[in-house]
């Protein structure tokens, strides 16, 4: 069960939310190119505690904050992978990583940052790269195999879309991923989506490395 963060304690994130385990439960590979898909439904086994950590808080004057209207989105697509996949706002968990939702098949959007439209921040959307609630490998999976120059779409829930430019796909250990980079509410607008890659490892009980995709609106 996740908790529910005031909009404006969460404007006030540092923005290291750490996407620990990235996938719900996964099959192990050898093969550190290779993702394996599950082979058998069952119910979500949560990151060990070993693997979470605090999203940090820092003290602010809350005078003047004004709540962001921002359109959210509710699906991507990736024409060149054959990816589409639903989106669904989220948060924080209590245990401090952001919420991504347990089905493969589904992507969050991290709703105390920048959306699509925005003209500023960095507009994040995670998503397993496979779970056993799922019983196999999900959209994201394909991120890996995507090209710099690829075109990404979001639709947004007023009906609207954005499109973006993909100029940068990076396959990085978690414990490299500079998540104060990521979760940026100002400068320039920009698009990060994320999964996990790399090698599984049981004992963590997750994968060794983020797949991370920048993508850059087109105008």
């Amino acid at each position: 069960m996740s908790r529910t963060i005031p909009r404006t304690t969460a404007a006030l994130l540092a923005g290291l939310v750490v996407l620990g385990g990235c996938s719900a439960e996964a099959t192990p590979t050898a093969d550190p190119s290779p993702i394996v898909a599950a082979t058998s439904p069952a119910t979500p086994t949560p990151a060990p505690s070993s693997d979470l950590i605090p999203v940090p808080v820092r003290n602010a004057d809350l005078s003047g904050l004004s709540a962001q209207q921002s359109t959210p989105p509710t699906r991507l697509s990736v024409p060149s992978l054959g990816i589409e996949i639903p989106v669904d706002p989220v948060g924080v968990q209590a245990d401090g990583q952001m919420e991504i939702p347990p089905l493969a098949e589904r992507a969050g959007w991290y709703r105390f940052g920048a959306a699509p439209a925005d003209e500023q921040g960095t507009t994040v959307i995670a998503a397993h790269v496979d779970s056993v609630a799922s019983a196999g490998l999900g959209p994201f999976g394909k991120l890996r195999d995507l090209a710099v120059g690829a075109e990404v779409t979001v639709e947004l829930a007023d009906g609207t879309t954005a499109r973006f430019t993909v100029d940068d796909v990076r396959r990085v250990p978690k414990t490299d991923v500079a998540w104060e980079e990521i979760f940026v509410r100002g400068g320039d607008p920009r698009l990060v989506l994320i999964t996990c890659g790399g090698r599984w490892q049981p004992e963590q009980r997750h994968y060794s490395d983020n797949v991370i995709v920048s993508a850059t609106p087109v105008r």
